[in-house]
């Protein structure tokens, strides 16, 4: 499919979790004193943290501040690949190639409602819903499809047991009748007869026909039902990054990017086209203007005035390869924090 803000990795074939093979990150030490060039909470984070890893962190951080989906960790990876893809992927793992950041450098809202894309795909449980739609998809075209060779082997049988009757009768009066016209009503009753053996010796090939009828069907489904759950958080990618208080067109700004990709504005399996996906985002901002997203996600933050912690994670993965990146605590902090609540 085109790699273009997804959700790992649905297609035809279902969903499927990227193994990702990667150094692990390693924080800096810093020796000298933090930048002043940004807000004093994500001075430390600035420091620490590799530019592309800091850019995602402290976008990711005021997204769940402002839209209370601080209560979970989030998992940042961000790849060396010149790939210009983000995906959803495992469970809360957000997934940013090389190529994506490279292509929005400069533009923070951007990337900012790439992020929030991805994090709506998991709000929505897209990984959890989507293979239980797809065998639900699935099952129903079977259960079609077989109902439907049922009652073409039916009809073919009867008209079979029919076409045999009709000759046969046919060929009794036309002997009784006799002549010319006897013979005129014998040739047709062969000819119905004939032409029902005909059909149900034809009866592979029309199951064969609803059989291909069926998987197009069940292909139609997939790509609804792909299409629906992109829309769904491009919606919520809108709403989430304006909410903490980036600029609303940078959604629009990633569907320029994106369009301009080779092959982006054919019908796609997985994703809608680019140029519509810009326009439901533009009918996105009248129905929920910008101004009032902002003061809401605001109000919020205005609450939440610490950044969320952060940790680095690495393990080894059952199919080989390693895992690494970036744990974004939940407002609880670690289990150690919070057991300091209980523990007293």
């Amino acid at each position: 499919h085109l790699p273009i803000l997804a959700y790992k990795g649905y297609n035809k074939s279902g969903f499927g979790i990227t193994l990702l093979t990667s150094q692990s990150l390693v924080l800096a030490n810093p020796e000298t004193p933090p930048s002043s060039d940004i807000h004093p909470m994500y001075q430390k984070a600035q420091q620490e943290l590799p530019k592309n890893y800091f850019a995602v962190y402290a976008i990711t951080d005021r997204i769940a501040r402002a839209n209370n989906l601080d209560k979970k960790p989030w998992r940042i990876v961000v790849t060396s690949n010149y790939v210009v893809n983000a995906y959803a992927s495992d469970t809360n793992l957000l997934t940013f190639e090389a190529g994506l950041m490279d292509q929005l450098e400069g533009n923070a809202s951007a990337l900012a409602c790439a992020i929030a894309h991805e994090m709506g795909h998991h709000v929505k449980q897209h990984l959890g819903y989507g293979p239980a739609k797809q065998q639900q998809a699935k099952l129903e075209e079977i259960e079609n499809a077989e109902r439907e060779k049922l009652i073409a082997e039916q009809d073919a049988a009867t008209q079979a047991a029919l076409g045999v009757g009709v000759a046969a009768g046919a060929a009794q009066v036309g002997n009784q009748v006799g002549g010319q016209a006897g013979g005129i009503i014998g040739a047709i009753g062969l000819l119905i007869g004939g032409a029902a053996q005909q059909n149900a010796q034809n009866i592979e090939e029309i199951k064969a026909k609803i059989e291909q009828e069926a998987e197009q069907r069940y292909n139609q489904r997939l790509m609804e039902i792909s299409h629906s759950y992109e829309l769904e958080a491009d919606e919520l990618g809108y709403k989430y990054s304006v909410k903490a208080g980036f600029d609303p067109n940078g959604c629009v700004e990633v569907m320029e990017l994106l369009g301009r990709m080779p092959g982006a504005q054919l019908k796609n399996m997985t994703h809608p086209v680019p140029e519509m996906r810009s326009e439901k985002i533009k009918a996105l901002m009248a129905k929920y203007p910008p101004e009032t997203l902002k003061a809401e996600g605001k109000t919020i933050l205005n609450g939440k005035r610490t950044p969320l912690k952060y940790e680095t994670f690495s393990y080894q993965i059952e199919d080989g390869g390693t895992r690494s990146g970036l744990r974004i605590l939940p407002i609880t902090g670690s289990t150690t924090d919070d057991l300091q609540n209980y523990l007293q």
